[in-house]
């Protein structure tokens, strides 16, 4: 009795054992719409997904829908599952055409087919296991949604046969005896990347390596090392064996950074990296190792961009210069550009080798219609299909055959003029600076291949030339001009000058090569409605002084405005602020008449230093001003530039120009003037800083902005510090006349 019960009880914990390890024994891929390439292909792939027990499934079956179930039988090496091993059952008449790795198990079914016909391929079915206890093991139910060729894989080998954990094959002809190609492995670790930094270096760079591990597996890694080489000159040969380092442990889907324990110092030509893994549980070795080349290449600005012809002429193509900054010939072989708004299209240079001279230029264009509009192109030209560069604003960036960025500009319609070419000043100063760039003053508004026509203009000091005189506030018809004068002793090239007020419209003066003497005016004028007043100003001599603006007016403020004087590089030479009040304070009507620069040496924006003009017609365009009083050289301490001066608004002598010198640097001043009975009548300066030299202009008018009657009467100049106090105290006699009738 008691042998009967041991036997019953052994019996039945075996038989539950048993039960366990079948579920071991999964589905892991079905074939069901085989390729017409593979008569007979359709197949069921099992999986052991123990790692110690080698499973028998002599007399298990797959049953299909509702056909009788099929016995699966030995293709002649046995029933017997291996740990981790795939098992595939083919129809009994299937001959060849599937790869299927010599480690798997290879078995068929009893019959010819799957069920009684075979498996269908437009409608749902399901498909089950059963163990040799007919006890149904695993279950799955298909979808009829597959491309011929493409089987169905389970995704997570050790999760449900749920849809979700499912997945159309990613290969033609799915993956027999092999991983599933949409699973991931349980242990698997990738070298993702290798990163070298600088990541562009350049020759004698040294290099840090770096590499990024991941664990792409479902189960986290332990005890794993990660090791690099190094092939200097990459001529397959190893020079260079870091030691390996050991990672305890790698979480799933995560990544650490390993980086290598040596540089590769002073790199003078390409060099080879290799990172490897080394883990024995890892279930897929083909991304355990990756290598990486390292180039060497040229410094930033090596090759940079001169000139870009972004708003051409009708007609004219879009094209970019490039110039070889550097002392050698540069491959541009697989060299790229592109533009950089609304996103960046790139576009291949060449891809051929081609020598890039030193020092020499290049012009990349859209088609070979640029020579229509240029005589001689003495570089060599590059027809490429350049991404269309926008005209109010846009990029242009260059890059080496590694994807390096060389140069790149990104510009502003503001920078250059339309149908002229925006063209660089200096190789040497930075890409980005606008300054650095200007409308080209060629007279063919570019020069392609050629040496750029600003590269040669100098800068100009300020107050070179000033703002002379300003119509702003003609009469109905009349035209608004803004006169200039060169004060220096310098030939002044205005090209590409311009002149700007308060509201950012923006006027160029010379859109080419134009010469200024010394002494000479220049007016920049709305419209031609200026010769009406100025006949004068239609004869030749004057003609080449006058840019017409060709609208009806410039914007200048009647109750006041800033005027900005700027040159090719974008410095300001002079600026004037003015108001109505600067005009002189007995006219009460001065429509028609311009402010008038008294002196040019003297601030710009002192408004005892501007008056109303006096000429009959309301102006002296291109003439000395009516108000115009000269500064003498000052040999004394106190001098006047004219004394007696009559302040009667005649034009002739109206006003006097107090010039100073003191005995130090720096000081604060008064200058006060005083009537014969010693009654203080006007204050014009009132503790000033100043230098040691300076000039001041009298009006002749008292604080009350009334004319002072004829007269003598007392300056009184002085100076202080808080060092020495009154340092200078100076009193001349200032005779004030009148013009006899």
């Amino acid at each position: 009795m008691k042998k009967t019960i041991i036997f019953s009880l052994v019996f039945m914990v075996s038989s539950i054992f048993s039960q366990r390890k079948d579920t071991l024994i999964i589905f892991s891929e079905i074939m069901f719409y085989n390729s017409t390439s593979i008569p007979n292909g359709e197949f069921i792939e099992l999986y052991n997904t123990s790692y110690t027990d080698t499973i028998d499934i002599a007399n298990w079956k797959i049953k299909y829908y509702t056909s009788s179930p099929n016995l699966i039988v030995s293709a002649g090496v046995g029933t017997r599952i291996k740990p981790r091993q795939y098992a595939v059952i083919f129809e009994g008449d299937y001959v060849s055409g599937y790869n299927v790795p010599s480690g798997a198990l290879i078995l068929r079914v009893s019959g010819n087919n799957f069920g009684t016909t075979g498996m269908a391929n437009t409608a749902d079915r399901d498909v089950h296991l059963l163990n040799a206890s007919n006890d149904t093991v695993w279950s799955y139910f298909y979808t009829a949604n597959n491309s011929a060729g493409y089987s169905d894989e389970k995704i997570i080998m050790i999760g449900s046969n749920i849809a979700s954990n499912w997945s159309n094959s990613l290969v033609l002809n799915g993956t027999p005896g092999a991983a599933n190609s949409v699973s991931p492995k349980e242990y698997d670790i990738q070298v993702a990347s290798i990163v070298a930094k600088p990541l562009y270096p350049v020759i004698n760079d040294d290099i840090s390596i770096s590499a990024i591990i991941k664990n792409l597996g479902l189960l986290n890694a332990t005890n794993f090392s990660v090791s690099f080489k190094y092939d200097l000159n990459n001529d397959r040969t190893w020079d260079v064996f870091v030691p390996a380092k050991n990672i305890s442990l790698l979480v799933s889907k995560d990544s650490i950074v390993v980086d290598s324990d040596s540089l590769i110092k002073r790199i003078q030509s390409p060099a080879r990296v290799l990172c490897e893994i080394n883990f024995d549980l890892d279930q897929n070795s083909a991304n355990d190792t990756l290598s990486l080349i390292i180039e060497p290449g040229l410094p930033r600005n090596s090759i940079v961009i001169n000139e870009i012809m972004f708003d051409p002429r009708t007609g004219e193509p879009e094209w970019i210069e490039l110039f070889n900054n550097t002392n050698n010939e540069v491959n541009l072989n697989s060299w790229e550009i592109s533009d950089v708004l609304a996103s960046p299209t790139v576009v291949r240079i060449t891809n051929d080798d081609f020598y890039f001279q030193p020092k020499s230029f290049l012009v990349i264009a859209v088609n070979s219609k640029i020579f229509d509009y240029y005589d001689s192109i003495p570089s060599p030209i590059f027809y490429v299909s350049i991404p269309a560069l926008n005209n109010d604003k846009d990029g242009v960036v260059i890059y080496d055959k590694r994807g390096a960025v060389i140069d790149s500009v990104f510009y502003f319609s503001s920078w250059g003029a339309s149908k002229k070419s925006l063209e660089r000043i200096s190789v040497e100063l930075p890409s980005n600076l606008q300054s650095n760039w200007a409308a080209s003053i060629a007279d063919s508004g570019a020069t392609p291949g050629r040496t750029n026509s600003v590269s040669n203009v100098k800068s100009y000091a300020r107050n070179s030339i000033v703002i002379n005189e300003i119509m702003y506030e003609p009469l109905s018809g009349n035209a608004e001009y803004i006169e200039l004068y060169n004060s220096s002793n310098d030939t002044i090239n205005l090209a590409g000058w311009q002149i700007k007020e308060k509201s950012n419209n923006t006027f160029f003066l010379s859109s080419r090569t134009f010469y200024l003497l010394p002494d000479e005016y220049f007016i920049l004028v709305s419209d031609s409605s200026i010769f009406s007043i100025f006949p004068y100003l239609k004869d030749l001599p004057y003609r080449q002084y006058i840019r017409i603006n060709q609208s009806s007016d410039l914007s200048l403020s009647n109750t006041g405005d800033i005027i900005t004087l700027t040159d090719l590089f974008r410095n300001v030479i002079d600026s004037v602020s003015y108001l109505p009040s600067w005009h002189y304070k007995d006219i009460e009507d001065t429509r028609g008449r311009a402010l008038e620069r008294i002196n040019p040496i003297l601030n710009s924006n002192d408004e005892k230093n501007w008056s109303t003009s006096t000429n009959y017609h309301g102006g002296t365009p291109l003439m000395r001003n009516s108000v115009f009083t000269k500064v003498l050289p000052s040999k004394s301490k106190v001098e006047f530039s004219q004394n007696p001066f009559s302040p009667d608004f005649d034009g002739f002598e109206d006003f006097t120009v107090i010039t100073y010198k003191l005995p130090i640097e720096t000081s604060k001043i008064r200058i006060r003037i005083y009537d014969s009975y010693g009654r203080l009548v006007r204050t014009l300066v009132d503790n000033q800083p100043s230098s040691s030299e300076g000039m001041v202009t009298f009006d002749g008018l008292d604080d009350e902005k009334n004319p002072l009657r004829i007269g003598i009467y007392i300056v009184s100049l002085e100076a202080f510090n808080l060092q020495h106090g009154v340092i200078e105290a100076v009193k001349k006699p200032l005779v004030v006349a009148k013009k006899l009738k």
